[in-house]
């Protein structure tokens, strides 16, 4: 256990020392060599791009596949930047946000404020930026290997957000948090437990779709905003978009169908960046999908 210890944490400060431009270098080359292999990864990607996409040519889905596994691995080699490099410092100016004052006006009428993002390109970037502006407070389930569950929860916690647990007493913090007039930000495209979840569609399939979102907001009435964070095209720079204030119906449904149409709106502003390799559509009814 010791010696796993060292050789992750060492991984990852490496990581943290690398230039994001050598990290997305190698990021490119472990995503060609994920896409010319067999792998889980290129499988679930695949069948949920036939799924999103069913009109686009056979050639145009293979090659977003392959530029979504090489997104997926520069993710993953971030990792050292946003939990080791990032958490406490002032972000770089590589860093741009866009609408944030859309937020700050919703702060201003002294209402709680929802947040929610896909997991596209690194999250981790939005949450250090939440963390040095806002009282916020995030959603968080344990990660099954514990030392890497604490690692991440010490970067966070040092990145200025509150984790709360996924369970009830967690719930009733986060209406809380929002009944004082602060913010939660939620990465609301996971799959939920069937309690937690409505049936929605997703770039036109059904799937089974977090109505954690809507529920808060009919409790508190919350402000609703979206945010997304956009991989740039310098090799070491992000883009954080937020939304103007968005209109959430009084039915779950139709609260749950306007979070995913915000969510397809998100990431196809760089559908590649996407975390296409999460198995979105598993449980659409009795299909599955990823046989």
């Amino acid at each position: 256990m010791l010696l796993y210890r060292v050789i992750i944490g060492s991984f990852l400060f490496i990581l943290s020392v690398l230039p994001l431009k050598a990290i997305r270098f190698v990021g490119k080359i472990l995503g060609r060599i994920l896409f010319l292999i067999p792998n889980r990864h290129k499988h679930i990607t695949l069948t949920n791009l036939e799924l999103a996409f069913p009109e686009l040519p056979d050639k145009e889905i293979i090659n977003l596949c392959k530029k979504s596994l090489i997104e997926t691995s520069t993710t993953l080699l971030e990792s050292g930047y946003v939990w080791i490099t990032l958490p406490g410092n002032s972000l770089p100016q590589s860093i741009h946000v866009e609408g944030f004052e859309n937020v700050s006006q919703s702060l201003q009428d002294g209402c709680g404020i929802l947040l929610f993002t896909p997991h596209q390109a690194n999250i981790e970037i939005l949450i250090n930026f939440l963390g040095q502006n806002l009282d916020c407070s995030v959603p968080y389930s344990n990660i099954k290997n514990g030392y890497l569950d604490e690692f991440v929860k010490k970067a966070r916690t040092k990145m200025g957000v509150n984790m709360v647990e996924v369970n009830i007493s967690g719930v009733k913090k986060l209406l809380n948090n929002l009944t004082r007039g602060k913010a939660v930000a939620i990465a609301s495209d996971q799959v939920p437990e069937l309690s937690g979840g409505e049936i929605s569609k997703f770039f036109g399939q059904e799937c089974l779709s977090m109505s954690l979102l809507w529920r808060l907001h009919n409790k508190t009435n919350a402000k609703v905003h979206s945010m997304v964070c956009i991989r740039g095209p310098k090799g070491n720079d992000f883009k954080l978009i937020f939304s103007p204030q968005l209109e959430m119906p009084n039915t779950i449904k139709e609260g749950v169908d306007t979070m995913n149409k915000e969510l397809e709106k998100c990431i196809m502003l760089a559908p590649e960046q996407y975390a296409w390799e999460y198995k979105k559509y598993r449980n659409a009814g009795n299909v599955n999908h990823y046989k």
